[in-house]
């Protein structure tokens, strides 16, 4: 008897859990056996027997199945619950681990000459005339959210309706701490209807606006500088986005004004 499971379900299962398809296959298998040898998971998994068995160590070093000494070996699949408790506590161990390293690495000699290097391999020129792309969203929002961390006065968000709850979820936790600083947020997206716990969330951070004009997708700080997401999101892969950093005054200052002019 072959595994049951819809492909779209397995898929969901490997990105949930970081999973290859045989992994998911045979975790999925042995959950529903409760116990299982590693012969009789590749027939219900429908995947090799010669993979079976590497792929039973491979969830047993990720935590998601124990083996049993008893001959034939057998295997048996962790409770779920229990499951995550421990993926949730090793994230932690990691997070804990990768942060140390970082700081010692900012007290580092290496660091510093890192620094040196930097900043006599390049001639700098004035801020309030650069104009910086990222290509990428990732690239960009990291870059997005030191300048929201270092805000001292005012963030404006402009949003198109599908890109708002993203940008909230990517954003956010920058936002809440220049709003911890007193900064003052105001978020603009041409939306009709707003889930509730979106409208939660945006209440948390600052003041929501209704416009009547998709105007694009901007991130204004300060007044003095502003974060340009030049290509259709419905169109562009997040790997593709381009996006414009721009410092100056006077181009923020119009796009705020015109958002103010067209919100409710």
């Amino acid at each position: 008897m072959s595994l049951s499971f819809s492909e779209d379900y397995v898929g969901k299962i490997r990105r949930l859990f970081g999973l290859n398809l045989y992994e998911a296959k045979v975790w999925l298998a042995l959950l529903s056996q409760g116990r299982s040898t590693s012969g009789r998971l590749s027939d219900i998994a429908n995947i090799p027997k010669s993979r079976s068995y590497d792929i039973l160590v491979s969830l047993e070093n990720g935590g998601f199945v124990v083996h049993d000494l008893s001959k034939p070996i057998s295997y048996r699949a962790i409770p779920p619950g229990e499951l995550i408790d421990k993926l949730e506590d090793k994230a932690k161990d990691n997070l804990d681990q990768k942060i140390a390293k970082l700081n010692q690495l900012k007290e580092s000699a290496v660091m510093k000459d890192l620094q040196t290097l930097y900043e006599k391999g390049i001639k700098f020129v004035e801020e309030n005339k650069v104009a910086t792309s990222y290509q990428g969203a990732e690239a960009a929002y990291f870059r997005i959210k030191k300048s929201i961390k270092n805000a001292k006065k005012e963030i404006v968000l402009i949003s198109t309706a599908g890109s708002l709850e993203n940008k909230i979820t990517i954003l956010g936790r920058a936002l809440k701490q220049a709003k911890a600083n007193d900064v003052t947020i105001h978020i603009y997206a041409p939306v009709k209807d707003i889930s509730d716990t979106l409208a939660a969330e945006i209440k948390q951070l600052g003041k929501f606006n209704k416009t009547d004009l998709d105007i694009g997708r901007f991130v204004i700080v300060d007044e003095n500088e502003m974060f340009i997401f030049t290509e259709n999101e419905a169109e562009t892969h997040p790997s593709n986005e381009i996006v414009l950093h721009i410092r100056g005054k006077y181009l923020p200052e119009k796009i705020k004004k015109l958002a103010a002019a067209h919100s409710a």
